[in-house]
């Protein structure tokens, strides 16, 4: 456990003196509560975490729901809501771009369409779970490197840390719900949801790890160029030979976020 405003370790968050009846710790260094969202509704704690906030980040990667070795429910939970609504996501974005004969869609994309209906979600369903298995595994070998040695996170580092974060950080793939509410753009949605999910992942690593932007900028680099890579190779074996044709443009899209990524590193440096 530790203090979310300074990261300084505490030896608990809160003291109980009935069932409804509390009080928080105060952090010794710096003298604000330890965890102030111990009592935070849980709508205050998802909108903090759609903002960025590093507290929100520790309460949940260090405080929350890292209180065991192995991974809590709740990140169980959200692995799998968050990965339902990306293959959701992505099987509408493929299929309004292929109905509407937008340059996004692909000869790929249209022999994908072509499968029944269950074929095409089950290849979403692994699309999806690779980009997102790729991304946590790659992270979580990179991030021993670059962690800071010297502080309060080295000490309480550990793998699953690097998971949660990286799952926390993904709430805004969550986005797309409005759709039951409100009709927009599909493809244009999916492109914005992306590159929000980049800029946080960039953000939890740098507030996890305490690495640096320009660390945590490298290691969202590394993720993506793997996870393109492999899923490009899945494609290639479930589609067929057609699949290489389009590896010049997935080439052209990962330079593009590379730069955008290395962009922002720079200007939040």
């Amino acid at each position: 456990m530790m203090c979310i405003e300074c990261a300084h370790p505490v030896t608990s968050l809160y003291t109980e003196y009935s069932s409804n009846n509390i009080r928080l710790t105060a952090c010794p260094n710096c003298n604000k509560f330890a965890d102030k969202y111990i009592e935070h509704d849980s709508v205050i704690i998802f909108i903090d975490l759609v903002l960025i906030k590093p507290q929100v980040y520790r309460h949940l990667a260090f405080n929350r729901l890292s209180i065991s070795p192995h991974l809590h429910s709740n990140v169980r939970r959200i692995f799998v809501l968050i990965t339902l609504f990306d293959v959701y996501l992505t099987w509408a974005r493929v299929e309004k771009e292929a109905l509407r004969g937008g340059s996004g869609a692909t000869e790929v994309d249209k022999r994908i369409l072509q499968f029944p209906v269950l074929g095409q979600y089950l290849f979403f369903l692994v699309y999806c779970l690779t980009e997102t298995i790729v991304t946590h595994l790659v992270l979580r070998l990179f991030s021993r490197f670059v962690v800071n040695q010297d502080s309060t996170q080295a000490q309480h580092y550990e793998p699953n840390t690097v998971t949660i974060a990286l799952l926390i950080s993904s709430a805004t793939k969550l986005f797309p719900m409005l759709m039951i509410i409100w009709s927009y753009d599909i493809p244009a949605a999916a492109k914005a949801v992306g590159w929000a999910v980049n800029v946080s992942t960039m953000e939890a690593l740098n507030i996890v790890l305490m690495c640096g932007r320009t660390n945590a900028c490298v290691l969202t680099c590394i993720a993506v160029i793997a996870r393109r890579a492999v899923v490009r190779l899945l494609v290639w074996l479930w589609v067929g030979h057609e699949g290489v044709g389009v590896i010049r443009d997935e080439w052209h899209a990962v330079h593009a976020i590379l730069g955008k990524l290395w962009t922002e590193a720079l200007y939040y440096r």
